[in-house]
C-alpha cells in the first residue's frame, strides 16, 4: 500500500511539473513575445485549415512584463533594416518590448501600427498565401 501512494505522488508530482512547464512559456515572457506566441500558433492552425484567413484576439496583461496601462503594437515588415518584427511600447513609461521570434512562422509586407487602451486585446489578421505562407495583415 505505501508502495502505491508513494507511485502516485511522483505522478502528481510530475503531472504538476509537466503542467506548469507547459505554462511557463507564457508566465516568463514579455508582452511582445507573447504576441508572437500567439501568432505563431494561429500560423500553425492557419496552415492546417481549409479556410485562407484567421483573426486572433491576444489579450491584454499587464503581469509578467506587460504594460501597465494603453500600449502601442508596432509590426515592421520583413525588408525593415531597422528592426524587423513586432514591438510593443507601454505609453505611460515608454517602456519597449520586442521580438523578431514570429518571423519564423509569417511574413510581414508592410509595416502594420496599432494603439490600444488598457485592457483592450489586440486582434491581429493572418492570411494564408497562395504559396503556403502565412502572413500578417492587419492589427486592429
Amino acid at each position: 500500500m505505501a508502495a502505491a501512494v508513494a507511485a502516485l505522488k511522483r505522478c502528481a508530482t510530475l503531472g504538476f511539473l509537466l503542467l506548469a512547464a507547459a505554462g511557463c512559456e507564457t508566465l516568463i515572457s514579455d508582452m511582445a513575445t507573447r504576441l508572437a506566441y500567439a501568432v505563431r500558433d494561429g500560423a500553425a492552425r492557419l496552415a492546417r485549415s481549409p479556410s485562407d484567413t484567421l483573426v486572433l484576439s491576444v489579450a491584454w496583461r499587464s503581469w509578467p512584463d506587460g504594460c501597465p496601462g494603453g500600449y502601442r503594437v508596432e509590426w515592421n515588415a520583413d525588408d525593415d533594416a531597422r528592426a524587423p518584427g513586432v514591438g510593443v511600447t507601454c505609453m505611460s513609461d515608454r517602456h519597449i518590448y520586442g521580438t523578431t521570434y514570429a518571423r519564423n512562422f509569417v511574413k510581414v509586407t508592410k509595416p502594420l501600427t496599432v494603439t490600444k487602451e488598457k485592457g483592450e486585446p489586440v486582434t491581429i489578421a493572418l492570411r494564408k498565401r497562395i504559396d503556403g505562407a502565412i502572413e500578417v495583415v492587419a492589427l486592429q
